[in-house]
């Protein structure tokens, strides 16, 4: 038959046409949102262990050494440790997707939980860092022996920005991937 495709223009005919967003089914969107939950709800975890062990630490710290610099160091990093708890449970503690939600709703839930956390992320600089450094900087100023070179402090200051710089990709790179995935969920949407 003249009107008949050979074999290959069928399979480039097929695989090139145009897909259409196929939709999401409900449980799928609700197993998302409870595993980023879950994901949530874990880091937080982990976090709030730390700032309590980096709490015990620092009170361990102000009744050890008699130094009143190190002891100022100590108060201002337990304060901007419970600050960044604080923040933690303001700005990023996860939400619950209600079950009775259907799926226009539960995708707008989903999203917007994303956005939140996406957005903390990109500002951790901000008030999960800077909080502390204050502290960690009059600290150790205190811990410093009396005439210790200009560049040993340099150091040691170098050593903690590239450590805070390290977090700040890392939620920067966390970021991006929520980005990925709103725009998939934007996608579903339209």
């Amino acid at each position: 038959m003249p009107n008949e495709f050979p074999p290959d223009d069928i399979r480039n005919v097929w695989q090139n046409q145009p897909v259409e967003n196929a939709p999401m089914p409900l449980e799928e969107i609700q197993r998302r949102a409870r595993r980023f939950e879950k994901r949530i709800d874990r880091r937080n975890l982990r976090e709030y262990a730390g700032a309590a062990l980096g709490i015990a630490g620092y009170t361990f710290y102000f009744f050890i050494f008699h130094s009143l610099v190190i002891r100022a160091g100590s108060i201002l990093v337990i304060a901007g440790a419970l600050y960044v708890v604080v923040q933690l449970h303001r700005r990023a503690s996860s939400g619950s997707l209600p079950a009775d939600f259907g799926v226009a709703a539960s995708i707008e839930f989903h999203r917007r939980e994303l956005v939140r956390q996406r957005d903390m992320l990109r500002s951790v600089w901000r008030w999960y860092i800077a909080p502390i450094v204050p502290g960690l900087a009059v600290f150790l100023a205190g811990t410093m022996p009396q005439h210790s070179p200009w560049w040993m402090f340099l150091l040691v200051a170098l050593f903690f920005l590239a450590v805070f710089g390290g977090i700040v990709w890392l939620n920067r790179h966390a970021a991006d991937r929520l980005d990925r995935q709103i725009a998939e969920l934007d996608n579903l949407k339209s």
